[in-house]
């Protein structure tokens, strides 16, 4: 009776925890929790579906829209905007980003997972491992 009493309580933390922070799931911290908790990594051929493209963007740094423009342009709209370009890196299976900032040229690639529940992706910079946003593909206009 105690267990199935924690377990419920379990269930209702869990999902108002998903729903206090706007129904988007919680990333792992890193990019080997995510390997090790069983997300699929997306490949290039996947992210091909999403890119070019918007994406809506909840990251660690505020929200924001990203735009992958066809002709390999970038532009980040929301908390400190800034442009650059995108392309693919076939052996690292990832997107990368070259952005135009304050101290010159930053490149960036990303790895991307899938979550496990609705239509979100985690994005994990591959130079430290570390989470860097989560995001969903805009919604057609």
């Amino acid at each position: 009776m105690l267990y199935a009493r924690n377990a419920i309580f379990i269930a209702l933390f869990t999902a108002t925890s998903v729903l206090a922070q706007g129904g988007v799931p919680q990333a792992p911290v890193n990019l080997k929790e995510a390997e090790a908790k069983g997300l699929q990594r997306l490949s290039v051929e996947d992210l091909k579906a999403f890119i070019p493209g918007t994406h809506e963007v909840k990251g660690t740094t505020g929200k924001s829209t990203k735009y992958f423009k066809p002709d390999g342009g970038f532009e980040r709209k929301g908390f400190k905007d800034f442009t650059g370009s995108w392309r693919f890196e076939e052996g690292k299976n990832a997107y990368c980003l070259d952005v135009y900032k304050k101290k010159g040229l930053n490149k960036t690639c990303f790895a991307v997972f899938r979550a496990p529940e609705g239509n979100y992706y985690f994005d994990y910079d591959l130079e430290n491992g570390f989470y860097s946003h989560t995001w969903t593909p805009a919604k057609a206009e």
